[in-house]
């Protein structure tokens, strides 16, 4: 029997009722024909033995009594076999609430088993809460952090630019550029943090209007102007479209894959490209598609992109992999009911395309996971 045969199969029917009394059956059985034995020994002893017709309506009355015994067993346990087969359904749905629905038990086994679910389920919440309780100051503590380390790097930037090193220019604006590369891999893994801590609530933290999809991508290319000189890519934009969606999550997308673009970029001297391209479709769709020159992704670890912390084999070879950034990106997408596919081919290069859909606007309980 499969997993969901036995989800919908009734967990206490009349069938598992009568099984558990085919003991009781037995005895009672075997206890009228030893009575009915010791009656006849004794009228045989007086000369008035039973006919077989006196045994056949014994037996029918036995049979009558053992019938009526179970139908009434039966009859009494029957609202309290719904109520199981309703907290089964409850817990196949993963509700915690199931062990509640047990509100009609008849013998004293059935209110012991049903207090019991009672307070096992008032455990559960209790534990459940101050778990949430603990994430949610989790939450909180590493959003205030984030933010807190963000002053200090803004300050080294501002320094650095402020004031070189006088001994050597050539010496400074080396120092002066890994320094301040370094200050924005700090910044993006910040940013990356945070946003790993706000998605459990991002039904909370998402705000959808009209936005430009190019503004947004020109705003994101800026954010790593340095990286890409220091690595000779060249990016550039074509297109145009108006999407409606949440422009801080969509930046947060784009800045994830431009990032794994530079990342994966071939270690060469030759100049490469990325190309970001929008395509507005009809009724408010839209393609949105980064492509690179990079390394690629070998066909084995495709179907295992979007899983956390899988890093592949490009990830063992660069070490700076967290298998973090497209999980992320790919758990976003579903949120704000975009379409997320990745297609590559080593050696070649990567294609990353982002389908907008107006079916899948505020479906902020999409499935995830999903294209």
């Amino acid at each position: 029997m499969s997993e969901r045969d036995k989800e919908d199969k009734a967990p206490y029917t009349f069938k598992d009722y009568f099984v558990d009394r085919i003991p009781v059956i037995v005895v009672i059985v075997v206890a009228v024909v030893l009575a009915l034995s010791f009656v006849q020994l004794l009228l045989w002893n007086v000369g008035l033995p039973l006919s077989w017709a006196d045994d056949a309506y014994i037996a029918l009355l036995v049979a009558l009594v053992i019938s009526v015994w179970l139908a009434a067993g039966w009859l009494r346990r029957k609202a309290f076999a719904r109520e199981l087969a309703e907290a089964w359904r409850q817990a196949a749905a993963g509700e915690a609430s199931a062990s509640l629905a047990l509100a009609s038990p008849v013998t004293r086994e059935q209110r012991a088993i049903a207090e019991l679910m009672a307070r096992l389920y008032t455990v559960h919440a209790n534990e459940l809460s101050a778990l949430r309780r603990q994430q949610e100051f989790h939450r909180h503590f590493t959003a205030r952090w984030v933010h807190q380390m963000k002053t200090p790097l803004s300050v080294i930037e501002l320094l650095m630019q402020r004031h070189p090193d006088p001994a050597g220019a050539a010496r400074s604006g080396d120092t002066e550029r890994s320094v301040l590369e370094e200050t924005d891999r700090l910044r993006h893994g910040l940013d990356t943090m945070l946003h790993t801590s706000r998605l459990d609530k991002f039904e909370l933290d998402a705000s959808f209007r009209a936005v430009s999809l190019s503004e947004i991508a020109r705003a994101v290319l800026g954010e790593y102007k340095r990286p890409f000189i220091r690595r000779s890519i060249f990016p550039s934009l074509e297109g145009e479209a108006t999407v409606e969606t949440d422009a801080k999550w969509l930046a947060f997308i784009l800045g994830q894959l431009v990032s794994n673009a530079i990342k994966y970029a071939k270690k060469s001297e030759d100049p490469q490209r990325l190309l970001i391209r929008i395509e507005q479709r009809p009724e408010g769709a839209a393609l949105l598609r980064v492509t690179d020159e990079g390394i690629g992704i070998a066909a084995e670890d495709l179907p295992r992109l979007f899983e956390p912390f899988f890093t592949g084999s490009n990830g063992r070879l660069t070490g700076e992999s967290t298998g973090m950034g497209l999980y992320l990106a790919k758990q976003a997408c579903a949120r704000l009911g975009i379409g997320f596919r990745i297609d590559s081919e080593q050696g070649e290069g990567t294609t990353a395309t982002l389908e907008f859909r107006p079916s899948g606007i505020h479906r902020l309980n999409g499935e995830r996971g999903r294209t």
